[in-house]
């Protein structure tokens, strides 16, 4: 049976960081001077890559393969990530290799119990640091064997790039020292996990006093070559340090300094095996290159469903709430944006139920993605989402300039040229300009001409049926248009209470003049004949914000309302008036203060009246 260690699992998985925005693949296309078959070679060979059909993490899991029976059974504490297919061929091929290329150590007692535990030591210790990465398997014939899953440390990303061969037609892995590489297509993408390099080991009896572990190496994205330079990288460590247990260092050289050591500092470029590969090979490096549009989306995949298991481990800040929450209580959009489930839960059905769900945008200010229908039917109820459903078919229609709406049952019709319709539902034929019964060679009416119509059959009592309500309907189209402008593009009609000239249609979001009533876009519009701001907007706001422009309008308020009081300025004549019995008097046009007795000016106040009094 499996055996799982008891020990605490302390060390933290290696590489895995907060989850962060994985940036689109970029193709980057040469340029040789060709024309445009060039382009669209190589614009086909990056649709064979077909990485857009490939879920994402939030969509759906890594499918994995069907796993066959392993030859060891294996512990609990494993990962499947891979599937089994790798994990097996590497156990398989490491029993292949047993007694080839050793020597018979004879050890005494003490030296196999001394190596024994001290084996058991260190399995117990890889098992500790690496946790579920490591799979220890049933110990056979007397030798201890397992699996180390080594995540390679990336922290800030690394770019992706393969070159890809379009000249026959199907996508093909180009090496790196092609001659004619014009002809090659790179395909760059980024990620910031990669899949992790299998380490599998089988401990002798004689390691560590005598003889080093057996072990294969096994990487899908890297060719054979690759993990042969790895090989001899870990037999040149166990030859630094004989005597002494290397499992720990050669996992922990795989996990930092792998990269570095094949040329993969700054950029990692896949590349495809060769017959020469194959021939003279470490037969301890197991590669599983595949086809280039098989290996891509994979690592992609595997890249996006790390960084959403990063993402939902740790804690983030909610942008409209401002509080902590961890990431499995986040909603993310397309756009890699993200906000708690209650503020979006609130935000969605406060569009829902004002009607505009043409703004069901993603809340970031700067952002205008929209909120997809799958996280919709999460967020809302289910009469809340077919109330979306609803409202969103119906501002689709109402955008259309050639569909009307049936004057009896209401089901949206499409207006011909003649501008008339016919309903699918009741089979009403009507005019669309008036709704009324189509009147074919009859000229039709003008809103204007019929409400006079209706008033006076109104007057005469001989309105019938429903033109009591299309009167009053008129009429209050009538009261709305007096005042209020329709939009250029939706024809609602918006009335402005206050503030500038540009005005936003809540219906449809365009901007337009109030004043001529014309589509625009910025603030250019208003440099012309149109103003920004009219005059009444301007006065009103200056009084607003000026205490002395407003006591002067209360003063000149006051004059009118007192005639009887009022005492004309020496200054300007304006009427101004004296308030109880005292004779300063400030005249509210031309700011000057005088005095009601003797109509003098007066420049200080306590000068002027004293001397006044003395005289008196």
């Amino acid at each position: 049976m499996p055996r799982k260690s008891s020990r605490g699992k302390g060390g933290p998985r290696p590489g895995p960081k907060p989850a962060s925005q994985n940036p689109n693949p970029v193709s980057e296309i040469p340029h040789d001077g060709g024309g445009g078959e060039a382009v669209d070679a190589a614009a086909e060979a990056v649709g064979r890559l077909d990485v857009s059909a490939c879920p994402t993490a939030e969509d759906a899991p890594v499918e994995l393969p069907p796993s066959s029976q392993p030859p060891l059974e294996a512990s609990s504490s494993g990962r499947d990530e891979l599937g089994g297919s790798l994990e097996e061929e590497a156990v398989r091929k490491l029993q292949e290799l047993v007694g080839f290329g050793g020597e018979e150590v004879e050890l005494t007692e003490e030296e196999a119990a001394a190596n024994d535990q001290r084996q058991e030591d260190e399995i117990f210790a890889l098992e500790a640091i690496f946790g579920d990465n490591v799979v220890i398997f049933n110990k056979k014939g007397g030798q201890r064997s397992f699996q180390v899953h080594v995540y390679i440390e990336i922290p800030d990303g690394i770019d992706v790039s393969a070159r890809l061969g379009y000249g026959s037609g199907s996508l093909k892995y180009g090496a790196g020292h092609d001659t004619d590489a014009s002809d090659d297509l790179v395909y760059k993408f980024r990620v910031e996990h990669l899949p992790p390099i299998l380490l599998t080991c089988l401990l002798p009896s004689p390691y560590p006093s005598h003889q080093p572990p057996l072990f294969t190496i096994s990487a899908e994205w890297m060719n054979k070559m690759m993990v042969s330079s790895l090989c001899q990288m870990l037999d040149t460590v166990w030859e630094e340090q004989k005597g002494v247990e290397v499992t720990y260092q050669w996992a922990q050289w795989l996990q930092s300094s792998s990269l570095s050591h094949l040329g993969f500092a700054s950029e990692i470029v896949l590349s495809s095996d060769s017959a020469y590969d194959h021939e003279c090979g470490d037969k301890r490096a197991l590669s599983h290159n595949a086809a280039p549009d098989v290996i891509i989306p994979r690592m992609m995949r595997w890249n996006d469903d790390k960084c959403h298991e990063a993402f939902l481990r740790a804690i983030h800040d909610c942008m409209i709430c401002f509080s902590e929450f961890p990431g499995t209580d986040f909603v993310k959009l397309p756009c890699h944006h993200f906000f708690c489930l209650k503020c979006m839960q609130t935000y969605c059905k406060m569009h829902v139920k004002e009607g505009t769900v043409v703004k069901l945008l993603c809340p970031d200010t700067k952002c205008g993605v929209v909120v997809p229908p799958n996280i919709l039917k999460r967020l809302l109820g289910e009469e809340e989402f077919e109330r979306w459903e609803g409202l969103l078919l119906r501002r689709t229609l109402d955008s259309m300039s050639d569909v009307v709406y049936c004057p009896r049952c209401e089901t949206a019709c499409l207006e011909d040229g003649d501008n008339e319709a016919v309903c699918s539902s009741c089979l009403f034929s009507f005019c669309t300009l008036c709704r009324d019964r189509r009147h074919v060679g009859d000229k039709c009416m003008s809103p204007e001409e019929k409400l006079l119509i209706l008033e006076k059959r109104q007057e005469a009592g001989k309105l019938q049926g429903d033109q009591h309500k299309f009167l009053e309907e008129l009429r209050s189209i009538k009261a709305i248009m007096k005042d209020s402008k329709m939009c250029p593009r939706c024809k609602m009609a918006i009335h402005k209470i206050e503030g500038c000239n540009k005005m936003s249609c809540s219906n449809c979001g365009q901007y337009f003049c109030y004043q001529c009533n014309s589509a625009i876009e910025g603030y250019e519009h208003f440099r012309g004949s149109c103003k920004l701001f009219p005059q009444e907007e301007l006065d009103r706001w200056n009084m607003q914000m000026n205490p002395r422009v407003q006591r002067q309008n209360v003063a000149q308020v006051q004059a009118e309302m007192f005639r009887q009081f009022a005492h004309p300025c020496p200054t300007c004549r304006q009427p101004c008036p004296k308030m109880g019995n005292n004779n300063h008097v400030f005249c509210w046009a031309c700011q000057k203060h005088f005095c009601a007795l003797c109509r003098k000016t007066v420049h200080k106040t306590s000068q002027h009246f004293a001397s006044l009094a003395s005289a008196h």
